[in-house]
């Protein structure tokens, strides 16, 4: 999983619910060596945060956890835009699996995603390396 983070702009990670997945990605963000800033979309204040994409997330630096993301798709696109910038950020987007959500992501941010997908038997926790 790290490694995907510093190979692309992009990961998702998929699987389905209660799999470990949010917490996964904040053991993760604790262990990066700049800033980490996480969404919880099933939040309304982080949906308000994110009332406009682009704003909201252009000036963040280090990672950005976007967790539910099946709830916001129209942020892809505001995702492929971010990630053809020249900056340091590193996204990493949580969601339950789904057929659309896969096409959509795909879609949107072909060549700039890419995926880890978990399911209940790797069900065990991470361990920074």
């Amino acid at each position: 999983m790290v490694r995907l983070l510093t190979e692309s702009k992009v990961v998702a990670l998929l699987g389905a619910r209660q799999i470990v997945k949010t917490t996964l990605a904040r053991q993760i963000a604790g262990t990066y060596k700049s800033e980490a800033t996480y969404f919880d979309l099933e939040s309304s204040r982080d949906l308000s945060r994110l009332e406009d994409p682009l704003l909201a997330l252009e000036s963040l630096r280090g990672l950005v956890v976007l967790d539910e993301i099946q709830r916001r798709p129209d942020i892809f696109p505001t995702l492929r835009v971010l990630a053809d910038r020249a900056r340091g950020s590193r996204f990493l987007v949580l969601g339950s699996t789904s057929p659309d959500l896969l096409r959509q992501i795909s879609e949107t941010l072909a060549g700039r995603i890419a995926f880890h997908q978990l399911d209940s038997r790797s069900n065990k926790p991470w361990r920074p390396r």
